[in-house]
């Protein structure tokens, strides 16, 4: 087992694709999802159980779509959080290349 841990902005940004494509099928998903559970029309009955139960059902599924839907958009700030970290670690490693040319040609 290493102690050294390495990351680059290639493999970062790589991450983030990744992570990008995951979120854009998730959501894809979602939607296939809320097609069916809320295209399904109300089976159920119009009766006193009935109405009650899909109150409940309707509510329900509403509340879990939207906890999916939460889902998805924080995957895709995660893919756009590694993007950004692959940007940030490269414009440092820049930076430092740069000083240290500045400090090799000062001594």
């Amino acid at each position: 087992m290493s102690d050294q841990v390495e990351i680059s902005p290639e493999s970062l940004q790589a991450a983030s694709r990744g992570m990008r494509r995951c979120a854009e099928d998730f959501a894809a998903a979602v939607e296939r999802l809320r097609g069916r559970v809320l295209g399904a029309g109300s089976p159920w009955g119009g009766d006193e159980f009935g109405t009650l139960f899909g109150t409940a059902y309707t509510g329900c599924t509403e509340l879990g779509l939207r906890a999916l839907d939460h889902l998805a958009e924080q995957l895709g700030g995660v893919a756009e959080a590694l993007g950004q970290m692959a940007a940030n670690i490269q414009a440092t490693d820049e930076a430092n290349a740069t000083g240290f040319r500045r400090l090799g040609g000062e001594l």
